[in-house]
């Protein structure tokens, strides 16, 4: 068996290896550290929202490392999530070398993805008096941007995103260091940390204006002219790509950006990048049947830091008018919040990314805002953009006030949370479509509706958490209510009636149900994640 395995694994690698020389490399186990790869912010977050440390908190194993930094590989990338280490190395020997080691499970290649068209407009601005609408903030010409989606309310309600963090992935922020619409950010210390994932250093300020544009929407502030989202929301800038307009993304930058943003507790991350057709080899290429969920490194690290309690935010992409067509990874991935993008009449734009996923889930999720959204120029104005690449963030910073307006009434709401309360304010949650997704959210709409639902439930606890064999429901209600059940498909597995005030109830029929992430809801508007181990 064994050598048929060593003559399976040349053939393999000797079939690609001329077209890859970075790997992963894979750990069979964490036995020996028992360190936690998380700061104390971080800890105390997860604390807060109830979210267990588990393997995936615990560092790779030092002595691992250490022994595989002895062959001539360059270390690039660590990945506590995965269990594994990427490599650069041009030698198929050192390959068969490491996986003589008992500790290591697997090598398999780094893929490499093509990112996403990324949209830009010519057409300058109007911001004349007209556009300049009474309200507390002057929006200029991004009040429709956010006025569709309910934000205006928040915003006069006095929720800005304080006390929100936010990590924005993206090609590079050249000009946020310097231009008068991000002052307000830097005179209040609201940039709180950068990182270049692919240079390797904190000067994330070159590569691209893209994540310039990008950050405006959401913190840029410039009365009569732009208000971004979420102007008193923190943020962290990462360079998680390069621009160079040829090339090929490998995928561990992506995944080492979110590691990073869980370890130092960011609540919500903004990635208006997508990727489509994976690039490596015959053997490890990939196409649309791979936007399941659950097939590309960077849709597993999504969703990781979805079950880290980090809420994320992904552009659909911009493949509608291309062979692609449909979304790209990683907003595939069932707890990411996938954003389309609708003209400033809330039609859908052309060239925004359909759904279907490949396993039949509604995406996108929403749309917002993607064609003339208004956003920072490099030369101290502000200009139109396309792309959903515009529309995400304008969500991801509305997000912030959300979770800010719904933690003054409930202490402990979750990123799910939010993530349901965003989506069933939406225009189409009854009757969702490939193009619209759940449609259009109201954000101020989603926002009262919670209200309602916390006057309804005072008290509410489940546990054990993760389950074995049953669960059970603590709870004071008002009314009598449902409970239901949700698989990550949203079909219901189980509906039960409970009755108002203190109760307790056992759930012991999922038992046999296959392990795996579940969601309970109260009357369709509370959710819960429930783990079956």
């Amino acid at each position: 068996m064994m050598r048929f395995f060593g003559i399976f694994y040349w053939l393999v690698t000797s079939c690609v290896f001329a077209q890859s020389d970075t790997w992963w490399v894979y750990f069979a186990d964490k036995n020996c550290n028992t360190s936690i790869s998380l700061s104390k912010s971080a800890i105390d977050k997860r604390l807060k929202k109830k979210i267990p440390i588990d393997f995936y908190d615990y560092a790779i194993c030092q002595s691992y490392i250490d022994t595989v930094s002895h062959y001539d590989v360059i270390i690039r990338r660590h990945s506590r999530w995965l269990n594994a280490v990427s490599i650069k190395t041009n030698s198929s020997e050192v390959l068969d070398l490491l996986l003589s080691h008992k500790f290591i499970k697997k090598i398999k290649p780094v893929l490499k993805l093509k990112p996403e068209t990324k949209y830009f407009s010519n057409e300058l601005l109007d911001v004349s008096p007209s556009l300049r609408l009474s309200s507390s903030l002057l929006y200029g010409a991004s009040f429709n941007q956010i006025d569709m989606l309910g934000g205006v309310g928040l915003h006069n309600e006095g929720y800005l995103g304080n006390g929100i963090s936010i990590a924005v992935f993206d090609a590079g922020f050249i000009g946020v260091e310097s231009l008068p619409i991000f002052d307000n950010l830097w005179l209040n210390n609201q940039i709180i940390d950068t990182y270049d994932f692919v240079d390797n250093d904190s000067d994330v300020f070159v590569g691209s204006v893209h994540g310039t544009m990008v950050l405006s929407t959401m913190g840029g502030y410039m009365a009569d002219s732009l208000i971004g989202t979420a102007p008193e929301a923190n943020y962290m800038l990462f360079r998680t790509e390069d621009s160079a307009s040829e090339t090929l993304i490998e995928e561990d930058y992506w995944a080492a950006a979110a590691e990073y943003a869980d370890s130092v507790g960011v609540d919500i991350i903004n990635s208006s990048l997508g990727y489509t057709i994976l690039y490596d080899d015959t053997l490890n290429s990939h196409s649309y049947m791979d936007m399941d969920g659950n097939s590309t490194i960077i849709t597993k690290a999504a969703d990781l830091a979805a079950s880290r309690g980090i809420l994320v935010v992904n552009s659909a992409g911009n493949s509608g008018n291309s062979d692609w067509y449909y979304i790209g990874a990683p907003a595939d991935g069932d707890s990411v919040l996938a954003v389309g993008a609708v003209n400033a009449m809330g039609q859908i734009a052309s060239f925004s990314s359909r759904g279907p996923t490949y396993d039949g889930r509604i995406k996108p999720n929403i749309c917002a805002q993607g064609v003339l959204s208004t956003v920072a120029d490099q030369d101290s104005t502000i200009r139109y953009a396309n792309g959903t690449s515009f529309s995400a963030p304008i969500i991801a910073g509305l997000s912030a006030c959300l979770w800010q307006a719904l933690l003054t009434e409930k202490p402990d709401v979750t990123n799910m949370d939010v993530f349901q309360v965003i989506q069933e304010s939406a225009h189409l949650f009854e009757s969702p479509n490939d193009s619209l997704g759940y449609g259009i959210p109201n954000f101020y709409l989603g926002f009262l509706n919670a209200l309602e639902l916390t006057h309804l439930i005072d008290t509410l606890q489940v546990y054990p958490n993760p389950y074995t064999d049953y669960f059970v429901i603590d709870y004071y209600i008002k009314e009598d209510s449902y409970i239901k059940i949700y698989n990550s498909l949203g079909q219901i597995i189980l509906s039960k009636f409970i009755k108002k005030d203190f109760n307790r109830v056992i759930v012991d029929e999922l038992s046999q149900i296959p392990q795996g992430v579940y969601f309970l809801t109260i009357n369709n508007l509370q959710l819960h994640p429930i783990i079956k181990k």
